[in-house]
């Protein structure tokens, strides 16, 4: 299973999706005065101006459980290299609407309420990392279905 180095990848793009919750993702400073986690927003303020739903986060933290979840599954279909590419390809996708959401709805969405630019942190490049990782990985794994390939030719 790790004897492939696409089977690193595949750890390392679960493990950088799984640091997202270890990080702030952003910082604002403004009207209210928060930082942004995957799973929370904690306010700086003890009265808090801002009120948001409780479900706020839950479609940000669904999409990053499910790249872990599928680069998991990628990982363990080692024997099954179209599945495994599949799969690949999917966490991939979501790994862009992640980023599309972050950026353009979450993002935006803060910055209006806080009145001020956000102070991204370290949790915020986790996506494109993950994303970086995971088109290694596919790489790893079409390279090698080329190599099986053109072994069923001199065959």
């Amino acid at each position: 299973m790790i004897q492939r180095v696409q089977s690193l990848y595949l750890f390392l793009a679960a493990l950088a999706a799984v640091l997202m919750f270890a990080f702030p993702l952003a910082k604002f400073y403004g009207n209210s005065n928060f930082a942004f986690y995957l799973y929370q927003i904690q306010f700086f303020d003890p009265a808090p101006t801002m009120q948001l739903s409780p479900y706020f986060l839950l479609p940000l933290m669904a999409l990053v459980v499910f790249v872990v979840i599928l680069s998991l599954a990628a990982l363990f279909s080692f024997k099954n290299r179209n599945r495994q590419m599949n799969i690949t390809k999917i966490a991939m996708a979501l790994v862009l609407i992640l980023l599309g959401a972050y950026f353009f709805g979450y993002i935006g969405i803060l910055e209006s309420n806080a009145g001020n630019p956000a102070e991204y942190g370290l949790a915020s490049f986790m996506p494109a990392i993950s994303f970086l990782f995971l088109l290694l990985a596919s790489r790893g794994i079409q390279k090698d279905e080329n190599l099986i390939k053109s072994m069923d030719r001199l065959r």
